[in-house]
């Protein structure tokens, strides 16, 4: 489960942005529990825009430790 403030790439477009989770809310289906998660991009046009992403936790991985130093130099 995702909490906010964690970092995750966005796994379902071509460029894996890093992102900050802003929000999750947790809801359940006949085929299992899921989230849908609110993302703030740290890079990206999305970043630029200040547009929220929104997806599915099936469509985010956990960042990578060598990718989070890209988060400090953008916070």
């Amino acid at each position: 489960m995702y909490r906010p403030g964690d970092y995750v790439v966005v796994a379902d477009l071509p460029r894996r942005p890093l992102c900050r989770v802003a929000g999750a809310e947790a809801a359940c289906s006949d085929s299992g529990v899921f989230q849908i998660l609110t993302l703030e991009a740290l890079e990206g046009p999305w970043r630029a825009w200040g547009t929220p992403l929104v997806r599915f936790d099936e469509a985010v991985q956990p960042a990578p430790a060598r990718d989070l130093w890209r988060a400090q130099t953008r916070s």
